[in-house]
C-alpha cells in the first residue's frame, strides 16, 4: 500500500503542476487577446478618420 500511496502522491503533484501551467497560459492568452483587440480598435478608429 505504501508504493500505491507514493504513486498517487506523484500523480497528484503532476496534476497540480499541469493545472497551474494551464491557468497561467489561460491568463496570458486572455491579456494577449485583450491587447490585440485594443490595437485593432485603435487601428480601425484611425482608418475611419
Amino acid at each position: 500500500m505504501k508504493s500505491l500511496s507514493k504513486v498517487l502522491t506523484i500523480i497528484g503533484c503532476i496534476t497540480a503542476a499541469v493545472a497551474i501551467i494551464a491557468a497561467a497560459f489561460a491568463v496570458f492568452s486572455y491579456f494577449d487577446k485583450k491587447k490585440q483587440d485594443a490595437e485593432l480598435e485603435e487601428y480601425l478608429e484611425g482608418s475611419i478618420q
